[in-house]
């Protein structure tokens, strides 16, 4: 079996700086660091996970941090790739998920707690941000490693995100260029999401005012509703939904009416969910799984934040 002292001797190094380098640890340089891992790779090294975690005091396990999500609440395929590409980044560390998902925000902050207090976990990626969150606010009291996935309420905070204002922007042009359209409605949740909430300013700074329209929907928004909404205001030739989640109820709540469905439609996520459910509709890739292997990488580089502007229009 390879060991570290197989490594530490191919590299020319000692033991310890081989260990501090497959380790990422900032005082050994770059270009120590790929040279250990190349070698690591070449002998097919297997770290001892739970030697190492002893020796060092924390886990190698990394925290993925869920939004609080209702007990009925349908899976998000957007959060299904990210943890794709995360666990994808990760395997090449040698490193492993441990998921925190809860249904109110106290059960996930006595969650996070436990994990770094009981399983030593000190690395954490965010998949959300809003204001006042407690529990990023415990893992920048308490000194834990974590990027966001998203825009952070604290400009302190590093993370990973898509220029979502830029990306409505596009998605209503697009509509507006390739379908002629003149009056689209622009379909988001009730929630105080910050991707939606720049999305629907970059549909909005793309529209006169007098042809601006914004309908917001949860799963309590009853057909009746939607349906009153339609038919007041018949104006309506597309639809720029800002997830493909929010576009679902959208449909399901209102039920058939053959004039809406056939309205030039936008989609934010090229989701399975929409090819599955039939709609014939343009999808913008917000490309999650990169946005995940990005989110790795900076969680265990120093650099202070990171944008991504990776979507296209499908």
């Amino acid at each position: 079996m390879i060991t570290i002292k197989d490594i530490a001797k191919c590299a020319g190094v000692s033991v310890s700086t081989a260990s501090r380098a497959l380790n990422h640890n900032s005082r050994i340089s770059q270009k120590t660091i790929d040279r250990v891992e190349k070698i690591a790779n070449e002998l097919g090294y297997q770290p001892n996970q739970s030697a190492k975690t002893l020796s060092s005091g924390e886990s190698t396990a990394v925290g993925v941090i869920f939004p609080v999500t209702e007990k009925d609440a349908p899976a998000n395929p957007f959060h299904l790739d990210l943890i794709r590409g995360m666990n994808t980044e990760l395997q090449t560390m040698g490193r492993v998920l441990s998921v925190a998902i809860c249904q109110t925000s106290e059960a996930l902050l006595t969650n996070v707690k436990q994990m770094v207090e009981q399983a030593k976990i000190h690395h954490f990626l965010v998949l959300y941000s809003y204001q006042d969150d407690p529990v990023t606010q415990y893992l920048r009291e308490s000194g834990q490693n974590f990027v966001v996935v998203g825009t952070p309420d604290n400009p302190k905070d590093r993370f990973v995100d898509n220029n979502n204002l830029l990306a409505g922007k596009k998605a209503t042009s697009f509509l507006l260029e390739q379908y002629q359209v003149h009056h689209p409605l622009f379909i988001r949740s009730t929630g105080h999401w910050n991707y939606e909430k720049n999305r629907e300013e970059g549909y909005r700074s793309t529209l006169p005012e007098t042809d601006q329209l914004v309908l917001q929907i949860s799963e309590q928004t009853t057909n009746q509703q939607l349906r009153q909404f339609v038919e007041d205001h018949p104006e309506i030739d597309g639809i720029v939904a800002a997830d493909d989640i929010g576009l679902l109820i959208f449909y399901h709540n209102l039920g058939f009416l053959p004039e809406i469905y056939q309205v030039p439609t936008v989609c934010f996520n090229s989701s399975r969910l929409i090819d599955m459910a039939g709609l014939k509709v343009d999808k913008v890739d917000m490309q999650p799984k990169l946005i995940g292997q990005q989110a790795v990488k900076l969680l265990f580089k120093p650099q202070q934040h990171q944008k991504l502007i990776g979507f296209e229009i499908q």
